[in-house]
């Protein structure tokens, strides 16, 4: 796991090509052809950890910073493909899948503080699907689909019982939350002057 000062600027700069930039290259690769045919979904699997503070340091159960940065960046992509071809009939998402269980969960990163307690990867095709194929889906574009929630909302997968409490403090970036609070309290109160 990547803390700061030990990790070289080659090893973030990998982060980002591999978490940012590589997505980036496919999409502008199969845009053009999806525009041609009319539009389409494009579906980015983002995490929590590009808007939220890691509990602990990276290696005690807390995320890299590489890692952390990298889904930053990435979490913007959706918005910006929404503004850009959303007349084009594209439609882009990002998919926060929450803890999921995943077969590198149980092999590697016990070694790092996580343990394998994450709920089904089904869960993640489950909301997949619904955004690529349900007309619905088209109102969302650009937004952040926090996967767990949705897909228990929805009852997208049959017999699985919903998301489980995070009892692990995260803090959440609300910045953009919270100027725009600040911004409908300007406006309501220019519009009483």
């Amino acid at each position: 796991m990547d803390r700061l000062l030990d990790t070289p600027i080659e090893l973030l700069d990998h982060h980002l090509k591999a978490n940012c930039l590589a997505p980036l290259v496919l999409t502008k690769a199969l845009l053009p052809q999806m525009i041609e045919r009319g539009g389409g979904a494009i579906v980015n699997i983002t995490s929590a950890s590009g808007y939220a503070d890691p509990t602990k340091a990276a290696g005690d159960g807390g995320w890299g910073m590489g890692y952390g940065i990298s889904k930053g960046a990435f979490h913007r992509v959706a918005g910006f493909l929404a503004a850009e071809h959303g007349e084009d009939g594209i439609n882009a998402f990002n998919v926060q899948p929450g803890y999921i269980s995943t077969e590198r969960i149980a092999q590697d990163m016990a070694q790092f503080g996580f343990e394998d307690t994450g709920q089904p990867a089904d869960v993640i095709g489950a909301v997949v699907a619904w955004l690529a194929t349900n007309p619905e889906a088209r109102e969302m574009n650009g937004a952040n689909v926090e996967a767990q929630f949705f897909c228990h909302e929805r009852g997208l997968l049959d017999g699985w019982g919903g998301p489980v409490p995070n009892t692990a403090a995260l803090r959440y970036d609300l910045s953009g939350a919270i100027l725009a609070e600040k911004e409908a309290q300007l406006l309501a109160q220019s519009s009483r002057e």
